[in-house]
């Protein structure tokens, strides 16, 4: 997998880098672009490690996505893994930097560059937002304590309330073009909760997972990643044998 990482450079990618260039302010799109590379191949790599399905990197003008092609039902315990692939590549490189810059081997500018960009990526990465790296960890966090599609509900709710706080706090251009994309990626999200909630008990259907917990539910929108349920409810019951001829 290593060897056919897939990595996409968004349209707007290039053109943001044409506009950096022209306004002298290359070096630091570029620098910043190394930067999201680096913490999207944290994801890719912890993927690999445990057969995680990955899919593609794609890199945009204000940071970067890692798709998968994993099973909603996949561990959470995984997930997490995976999430925290992104700021461990990002921390080690930037020790790596550390590392370089006492030993002469870069400048104090392109050092105190790269040491704003991390501290604006982190910050800004870790806020409770779909589909940022804080988003997915608060939605991990609420899959282990709530169903998964009320998880889901909660998350989004969350997102919109942090992202009217970020347009509050953050008046620039480069942030409002980042709430536009954290918008789109918000409504999308609510536009599929129905369809991921239906693949999420599809998924159960057509494969035989090994959840180490049982849970005993009287509805079907009570069903929770990491268990598997026991439906104690005649109609759930039916509904369920209709749909898929058995249990979830």
């Amino acid at each position: 997998m290593i060897n056919q990482l897939k990595v996409q450079i968004h349209n707007s990618t290039y053109i943001f880098l044409l506009i950096s260039f022209l306004a002298g302010y290359f070096e630091y799109m570029y620098l910043f672009l190394l930067i999201i590379f680096v913490h999207e191949s944290g994801h890719a790599i912890f993927s690999y490690i445990i057969n995680f399905k990955f899919d593609k990197i794609i890199i945009y003008p204000f940071g970067g996505i890692t798709i998968y092609n994993e099973d909603l039902n996949i561990s959470t315990n995984k997930e997490l893994f995976v999430l925290l692939g992104g700021i461990t590549f990002q921390i080690l490189f930037y020790l790596l930097i550390v590392f370089l810059y006492n030993n002469f081997y870069i400048t104090n500018h392109v050092y105190e560059i790269i040491k704003k960009i991390n501290i604006l990526l982190i910050s800004f990465n870790f806020l409770p937002v779909l589909p940022l790296d804080g988003g997915k960890l608060l939605n991990i966090i609420l899959d282990k304590i709530f169903s998964y599609r009320l998880s889901n509900i909660i998350s989004i709710i969350i997102s919109i309330l942090f992202i009217i706080l970020f347009i509050y706090i953050n008046k620039t251009l480069f942030s409002l073009l980042l709430t536009i994309f954290l918008i789109k990626c918000i409504i999308i999200e609510y536009i599929n909760i129905k369809y991921k909630y239906n693949k999420f008990i599809l998924e159960r259907y057509i494969n035989d997972y090994n959840f180490n917990k049982i849970k005993i539910v009287n509805n079907i929108n009570k069903l929770k990643r990491d268990y598997y349920h026991i439906i104690n409810n005649t109609l759930e019951k039916t509904y369920l044998h209709n749909l898929f001829d058995r249990n979830t």
